[in-house]
């Protein structure tokens, strides 16, 4: 992560504070969200492979109850 603060969260697993500097990893097919906190703004570089012309499967939409959990 480059600036702000954000959050991870990995399917199932509790929800993980990112601050600046800090890399975080998923395995391939690893069902995930990040993005900034409920309050703070934040940007990041992703990096990622791409397999036959696609880079993700995009999942469904993290609801405001997931998002807040």
């Amino acid at each position: 992560m480059t600036a702000g603060c954000g959050w991870a969260r990995r399917w199932g697993g509790p929800v993980e504070e990112i601050r600046p500097g800090d890399v975080i990893w998923f395995a391939p097919g690893e069902k995930h969200w990040h993005g900034a906190t409920a309050t703070t703004a934040m940007t990041h570089i992703a990096i990622q492979e791409q397999l036959d012309g696609k880079t993700a499967d995009w999942m469904e939409q993290v609801s405001d109850e997931q998002y807040k959990a």
